[in-house]
């Protein structure tokens, strides 16, 4: 516009037009060569104007593990995300990503209709496999906010918006859109009504009434700078020193990650692969290798188990909780965490357990031959601190015990540590809704695939939120924190992923209550431990 003011005015070009002709809204160039000198020398000449060649389109197996990657990104946004709108915001650069992968699949699909020729079968495929992840549950409602958010900051005026969300709408509108469009050109297309069918309509639409991408910004308001500005500021959003990788949600997935797992299909089943994958082993192998004979009282316990503490295959131990940043005694001021203490309880038994029972075992520390029983019998009297994830037929439950506790099974003395102070209030007196609001879970993948990784995050969760949690209670015996994995469709494909991974994994787990008021700061964590290159094979039971 400044320089257009400078400069003699030329004869009107004719309508800019796309210079690869697959799709509209790819970067414009003018075709016109009567412009004055000024904006000539801005302009590539008629030798620099190449065609470029369409990209390749991605294998279906980059594709297909694409898809993956972005439906267990958004299943944890899902269960983390603060608000709605935060949601949306998460989402976007996700399956924006996603689905501007598949764009040189449908750009292939155009140049083949427009040759008169046939696609190639393997981007037929790739085709296929992107227009089963649309049709998956709840991804054409996440596009559909997505796109609505987009378009809202699309149509603001130029200056408007800070540098990264105008590189996000120029990705959305040379990419997504077109993509998205182009279901109409698969073979049948995408049913009348459907949210595909209403996904790609829309997409077109709002391409022939902007057909031309927004221009780049050369001059900044106030607002804008503003708002860049803003988003460095303290406070503007929770930082964990100690897990980094979590700023990288929307990290790009390499390339090369998707042959570190098998994607064989387009499944829609990953959660239930305990069920499909373990069965219950026979008597003999049971008795040899999981201490069936100390179950009834003729071997001396959980020593003696396969699933074994120090174990670097197939094994567990306790996790130190001091690389492990928390919130510290002025969180709620200035907003910093500071690393942990030492962890309030020792980890005294992992068990990787096999039920008989089709329903599981929620109360596992009522269970006999369950890990608490086997405990007492093995001598420990101290109370105990349960975590149970329930994924029946397979349970992995964890007790702690307190450090400073006394050997009666009372729980530790409160002198006026705010972390202890916080566990005591948490076993004997809060209820169940209030528990779910402070009990949080922190993981951490320290050897394993890229995907598993990116999945499962560094970030601390509150997973009452999305999880369903029971507790149970034996005063002077134990507390039991029970989660069903199953209660949450994001939870169950982590779960199959991690199933598909475990003997590549190295995997920490810490449990922490959540300080939310001065007097519960700082936090410290509570227990934590670590898998080591499980076997999901070599469990113990069934009990």
């Amino acid at each position: 516009i400044f320089l257009r003011a400078l400069v003699p005015r030329a004869p009107a070009c004719p309508p800019l037009r796309s210079p690869t002709g697959v799709f509209p809204g790819a970067m414009p160039i003018c075709p016109c060569c009567g412009a004055d000198e000024g904006l000539k020398k801005l302009l590539p000449s008629k030798e620099e104007q190449v065609k470029p060649a369409v990209d390749a389109p991605p294998t279906i197996t980059r594709l297909r593990f694409l898809t993956r990657w972005g439906r267990l990104q958004l299943g944890l946004i899902e269960i983390k995300a603060a608000s709605t709108s935060d949601k949306v915001f998460r989402e976007r650069p996700i399956v924006d990503h996603v689905v501007s992968a598949a764009f040189p699949c449908f750009a292939h699909l155009q140049l083949a209709d427009d040759g008169g020729g046939a696609a190639d079968e393997a981007v037929l495929q790739t085709v296929g496999s992107f227009v089963r992840f649309l049709e998956k549950p709840g991804i054409c409602e996440t596009l559909k906010a997505t796109n609505a958010l987009s378009a809202e900051q699309f149509r603001q005026p130029l200056g408007a918006l800070d540098d990264a969300t105008e590189k996000t709408l120029r990705l959305w509108h040379t990419r997504v859109l077109p993509t998205l469009a182009g279901l109409f050109r698969v073979k049948g297309g995408p049913t009348p009504g459907s949210p595909c069918h209403d996904l790609a309509r829309w997409s077109r639409t709002f391409l022939a009434q902007y057909p031309k991408p927004r221009a780049p910004v050369r001059f900044r308001n106030m607002r804008s700078m503003r708002l860049a500005l803003s988003r460095g500021t303290p406070g503007a959003a929770e930082s964990f020193v100690s897990c980094a990788s979590d700023a990288s949600e929307h990290e790009v997935p390499p390339e090369g990650a998707e042959h570190e797992l098998e994607h064989a299909s387009d499944s829609d089943n990953e959660g239930f692969v305990f069920q499909s994958s373990l069965s219950a082993p026979s008597l003999g192998s049971f008795a040899q290798a999981s201490g069936f004979f100390s179950l009834i009282g003729m071997g001396p316990g959980p020593s003696t188990w396969e699933f074994a503490k120090g174990a670097e295959e197939h094994g567990w131990d306790e996790a130190d909780a001091t690389p492990i940043s928390v919130r510290g005694p002025a969180y709620i001021q200035d907003r910093v965490k500071t690393p942990s203490a030492a962890s309030l309880c020792e980890t005294v038994l992992v068990d990787l357990v096999h039920v008989g029972d089709k329903g599981g075992y929620p109360n596992m520390a009522a269970q006999q031959g369950g890990l608490v029983s086997e405990l007492r019998r093995a001598g420990e009297t101290r109370f105990l601190f349960v975590v149970n994830f329930c994924m029946a037929p397979l349970h992995l439950a964890v007790a702690f015990a307190f450090r400073d506790a006394p050997a009666s099974g009372a729980l530790p003395v409160n002198d006026g540590d705010p972390a202890k102070a916080l566990l005591r209030r948490f076993v004997e007196d809060m209820d169940d809704a209030e528990r779910n609001q402070h009990f949080k879970v922190i993981p951490w993948v320290r050897e394993g695939p890229w995907l598993v990784q990116k999945a499962v995050g560094r970030t601390p969760a509150i997973i009452g939120k999305s999880l369903k949690i029971n507790y149970f209670s034996k005063p002077g015996d134990y507390f039991e924190v029970s989660v069903d994995i199953f209660s949450s469709s994001a939870a169950q494909r982590i779960l199959g992923l991690l199933k598909g991974a475990a003997k590549g994994l190295s995997m920490e787990v810490f449990f922490v209550l959540e300080g939310k008021s001065a007097e519960e700061l700082p936090e410290q964590i509570l227990g934590g431990f670590r898998v080591s290159h499980g076997d999901l094979l070599r469990t113990r039971g069934p009990i």
